[in-house]
């Protein structure tokens, strides 16, 4: 499969993008088996099957080959084992056009979010995009060590990149909401998971 072939895929529909925060395992999940859905990195833990699903980070596949295997459509980069590979164009950008590229923003949710916009998807739902850690909780299965020290070195920068281009995506007419209500990213506005679920 090529990535071309996904371009407005989904044109006016809704998305639920599953990422990895603490706030996730708060969540009921069930009602997600009748949305379009996308995974991203250890979220099939919480969510086994989601309609898509993105990894970048090496390790995930030294870690989980198995399951990532068993993914529907997976979204990748070059240079992985495998998955759909879209090129890296850097960190800080926003892609339109996957075909060139795309940029990771330092969050594997801000590359579903260029995907999601690239699928023509134009109300976009994300479920555990905490961007903090609770205590020892860097994630909803808990304490992952490489993680540890984010909000004082990652999450800054993936807040700045989502604030980048909130308002572009707004004037452009698409949608985007965080479900975590306890989530340092203010630039997309909050909505409860049950309220989301009435779209």
């Amino acid at each position: 499969m090529n990535i071309s072939e996904f371009k407005n895929r989904h044109q006016g529909k809704n998305l639920f993008i599953v990422a990895s925060g603490p706030s996730l395992r708060e969540l009921d999940l069930s009602p997600l088996e009748r949305r379009l859905t996308m995974g991203l990195n250890r979220s099939f833990m919480a969510y086994p099957e989601p309609y898509y699903h993105c990894v970048f980070d090496h390790r995930l596949f030294e870690l989980y080959p198995k399951d990532l295997d068993a993914c529907r459509v997976l979204f990748t980069l070059e240079g992985r084992p495998f998955g759909i590979p879209l090129k890296l164009l850097g960190s800080q950008g926003f892609s339109y056009d996957l075909e060139e590229g795309i940029y990771s923003g330092y969050t594997i949710s801000y590359f579903a979010l260029q995907l999601a916009v690239y699928m023509g998807f134009k109300r976009i739902f994300f479920l555990g995009l905490d961007l903090q850690n609770e205590g020892q909780s860097t994630h909803f299965f808990g304490h992952d060590f490489h993680s540890k020290d984010h909000e004082h070195t990652e999450y800054p920068k993936m807040i700045k990149s989502f604030v980048s281009i909130s308002t572009e995506l707004k004037e452009k007419g698409i949608q985007v909401f965080n479900c975590s209500e306890r989530s340092k990213l203010r630039c997309f506005p909050y909505i409860s998971f049950e309220d989301a679920m009435k779209f």
